[in-house]
C-alpha cells in the first residue's frame, strides 16, 4: 500500500521477479512536491535494476559534496564528492517528481502489476493464511487478498496505525520553510550548503535546469501561513539569494516540523512497514529517501523468497533486524547534523565553530568529517550474513554491499557486474580453475554461478559464465585456490569461503533460505504455513 517511491521501489521489484503483486494508492497521479533531494549511490542501484536511473541521472546534479558554514559565513568542512565502490556516484542531487513519475509510469505499463491508484484502505485483516485489505474505489468498496501486506503509506501510515504499532521518538521543535525555486540564473557550486550563521539557519541545494532549494528556519514567534506567501518569500530570498523573483520562479513553499521516531517494530504478522511507514527523520543527512529505497529491496527478496516456499521466519524476521537498527542510526545521525546547523545562541554558535576548526587540524579526523564517514552504510552482519572463519577477500566484507567493477564478458563488452549478477543469489568465484565443484544448495537456491578473474588473468576472450575485471577491484589479492562470495538479492554479502568451509555456510544459511521447500516459480501463489510469531491485526480497525 503507497504508491510513494518506497512503495513503488518494492512493488517493482516483486512483479519484476513474476510475484503477483498489487498496489494500491488513494492518489491518482503521482506526487509532484519536490521532497527529497538527495539520492546515494545504492538507491541508484536498485533504480539501475528497475530501469529508470539513466533516465533519473539525465535529470540530476551528479557526484555532489556538502559545505558546512558558521559564523559569518565562514567555510568550516567541507565534504568532498567521493569515489563510490557501488557504480554510481555516491551522491547526488534529483528532483523526487521526476523520480516519482519515472517508477509510476514503469508502474502502470508493468503487466505483471494490478495497480489500482484512486483507492483508500479502510480496513485490513489478516490470519494464518493471508492478509486482507478493505479498498473504496469510485464508491465502490471490495476486499483484496493476499500472502503479505506492505505499509509505504507514508509518515500517517494507515497499515502502521491498523497493525498497533507506534513511533518511538521526538520532535524538533524548530520550524523550517523550503522554498523550491526554478530559472536560477547563476551557476552554483555541486554542493549542498549547510549555513549555521546564528541569526536565519539555512539550507542552499543546487539543482540541474535551473533548479534550487533554500530552506530557512523560522523562529517561534513566525506565523508559517504569512511566512509562505509570496511577499514574505521574496523578502527571505532578494536580494541576498536571487537579483529578482517572480511568483512563476516559486515552484513551492511549504513550512515542515523534522521529526526523529522509528516504528517499535517493522513487521505485525504478515504486514511489513517500509519508508516513512517505519521511519521519520530530519532531512540534514539526506537519508529518508535513501532508507526507504534500502527497506524495499531488503524485504522484497526476502518475501520472493517466502512466496517461493523457502524463507524460513527466520529470514523474515532479518527484515526488522537488518533494517530498524540502521534508521535508527541514520535518524540520530540526521539529528544531530540538524543540531549543529540550526544553532542560534551566541555562545553555542561560538563554541562550534572553534571546535569544528579544532578537530579539523587533525588529519585523521578532517578525513573522517570529509568523507562523511558519519553517515555509515548499513551492516547486515547480525541478519543474513555467516562470520566468515579463515578466509577473506581484502576488497569484500561479509555484511556489506558488493562493490560493482565495471568486467569485460565474452562478448567483449564491458558493463558493471551487477548487469551479469540477475535478480536473484549469486556465487561468485574469485581465483582458482574454473568451474570448481560446488554445493547442490546454490543451484536450489537458484544462485547464478560467475567466475571473477583479474585484469590479464584470461589469456583468451572470457568464456561464458566467466568475466574479467577491467580494474582489480574484487581480485586485488586473491591466490591460486578458489574463494566464494555468496551474494544477496540485495547485492549485499552474505558470506566468504572456500571449499573446505562451504558446509558450514550452507548449514547457516538454510536456517535463512530453505532450499529443501524451495520452489522455482514466484508466480504461484504459495499459502506460507510456517507459525508466525507477531500477533495478527486487530479485524476491526478501521
Amino acid at each position: 500500500m503507497g504508491a510513494g517511491p518506497a512503495g513503488l521501489v518494492a512493488a517493482l521489484l516483486l512483479a519484476d521477479a513474476g510475484v503477483r503483486t498489487t498496489l494500491v494508492e488513494k492518489e491518482t497521479g503521482p506526487g509532484d512536491l519536490p521532497r527529497a533531494i538527495s539520492l546515494q549511490d545504492e538507491s541508484f542501484r536498485t533504480l539501475e535494476q528497475l530501469g529508470v536511473a539513466d533516465a533519473l541521472k539525465a535529470e540530476s546534479l551528479l557526484d555532489t559534496g556538502s559545505r558546512y558554514f558558521g559564523l559569518g559565513d565562514r567555510l568550516l568542512l567541507e565534504a568532498r564528492p567521493v569515489a563510490s565502490r557501488l557504480g554510481h556516484p555516491a551522491k547526488t542531487q534529483f528532483d523526487q517528481p521526476v523520480l516519482e513519475r519515472l517508477l509510476w509510469d514503469r508502474a502502470v505499463a508493468h503487466e505483471g502489476l494490478q495497480f489500482l491508484p484512486g483507492a483508500e484502505a479502510t480496513a485490513i485483516t489478516q490470519d494464518g493464511d493471508g492478509v486482507g485489505v478493505t479498498v473504496t474505489t469510485g464508491g465502490k468498496t471490495r476486499t483484496l487478498t493476499g500472502d503479505w501486506l506492505i505499509g509505504a503509506d507514508g509518515g500517517r501510515s494507515f497499515v502502521r496505525q491498523a497493525a498497533g504499532i507506534d513511533l518511538v521518538g521526538t520532535t524538533q521543535p524548530q520550524r523550517w520553510i523550503v522554498v523550491d525555486l526554478i530559472d536560477e540564473p547563476r551557476a552554483r557550486d555541486p554542493f549542498a550548503e549547510f549555513h549555521g550563521d546564528g541569526k536565519r539557519p539555512y539550507v542552499l541545494v543546487p539543482g540541474v535546469k535551473g533548479r534550487l532549494r533554500i530552506e530557512f528556519m523560522l523562529f517561534d514567534d513566525e506565523d508559517p501561513d504569512e511566512m509562505t506567501t509570496p511577499e514574505r518569500i521574496r523578502e527571505l530570498v532578494v536580494p541576498r539569494f536571487r537579483d529578482e523573483l517572480t511568483p512563476d520562479d516559486m515552484r513551492r513553499a511549504a513550512v515542515y516540523v523534522a521529526h526523529q521516531r522509528v516504528a517499535r517494530t517493522y513487521r505485525a504478522g504478515r504486514a511489513f512497514l517500509v519508508g516513512d511507514a517505519a521511519h521519520l527523520m530530519p532531512p540534514f543527512a539526506g537519508q529518508g529517501l535513501n532508507a526507504g529505497v534500502r527497506d524495499a529491496t531488503n524485504l522484497t527478496w526476502k518475501l520472493i523468497e517466502a512466496v517461493t516456499g523457502g524463507a524460513t521466519v527466520r529470514l523474515l524476521d532479518s527484515y526488522e533486524v537488518e533494517r530498524r537498527t540502521h534508521a535508527a542510526a541514520m535518524v540520530t545521525v540526521s539529528g544531530r547534523i540538524g543540531a549543529v546547523v540550526m544553532a542560534t545562541h551566541p555562545v553555542v554558535t561560538r563554541v562550534r565553530d572553534t571546535a569544528v576548526r579544532t578537530v579539523g587540524l587533525i588529519p585523521r579526523v578532517r578525513e573522517f568529517l570529509a568523507d562523511m564517514r558519519f553517515v555509515a552504510p548499513p551492516d547486515y552482519t547480525a541478519g543474513v550474513a555467516v562470520a566468515p572463519r579463515g578466509v577473506t577477500l581484502d576488497t569484500v566484507t561479509v555484511g556489506r554491499a558488493l562493490s560493482q567493477p565495471v568486467v569485460r564478458d565474452a562478448s567483449g563488452a564491458e558493463r558493471g557486474l551487477d548487469a551479469h549478477l540477475g535478480r536473484g543469489w549469486a556465487l561468485l568465484q574469485i581465483g582458482g580453475p574454473p568451474d570448481a565443484a560446488v554445493d547442490a544448495y546454490w543451484d536450489a537456491i537458484g544462485a547464478r554461478r560467475l567466475c571473477v578473474r583479474a585484469p590479464g588473468d584470461e589469456p583468451a576472450p572470457p568464456a561464458d559464465g566467466t568475466v574479467v575485471e577491467t580494474t582489480a577491484a574484487l581480485t586485488s589479492g586473491a591466490g591460486t585456490l578458489p574463494v566464494f562470495v555468496a551474494v544477496r538479492p540485495d547485492r549485499y554479502v552474505a558470506a566468504v569461503f572456500d571449499a573446505a568451509g562451504e558446509q558450514r555456510v550452507v548449514e547457516h544459511l538454510r536456517d535463512f533460505v530453505d532450499d529443501r521447500s524451495r520452489r522455482t516459480d514466484p508466480s504461484s501463489r504459495i499459502p506460507y504455513s510456517r507459525p508466525l510469531p507477531s500477533p495478527p491485526l486487530n479485524r476491526n480497525t478501521r
